[in-house]
């Protein structure tokens, strides 16, 4: 078991979905993104893009990204840039703010 504080962020990658967590740790899960947006808390978790689901408490920085995107940096997840889609960064805003 993974506590959901422990949890930086979910992602999808080569078909397969990972739990990353804050001690720099990888766990290959069974459920996809779409099966666990029904079993996430929504306060706590948002899909920000097809590929990633982001805690709120793991974000250390957002910045102004191409083409009206956001970039979400996290506290210890660099395997890649997360970056809020197009879509979704109204949602995203009104998420963070709450």
């Amino acid at each position: 078991m993974i506590s959901v504080d422990a949890i930086e962020c979910f992602y999808s990658e080569n078909k397969a979905t990972n739990i990353y967590t804050i001690d720099n740790r990888t766990y290959l899960i069974e459920d996809t993104l779409e099966q666990l947006e029904d079993k996430l808390k929504p306060s706590i978790f948002f899909r920000v893009s097809r590929q990633y689901f982001i805690n709120i408490n793991a974000i250390k920085d957002i910045v102004s990204y191409s083409n009206s995107r956001l970039k979400v940096m996290l506290n210890s997840f660099k395997d890649s840039e997360i970056i809020v889609s197009r879509e979704r960064v109204k949602d995203f805003k009104t998420w963070i703010d709450n």
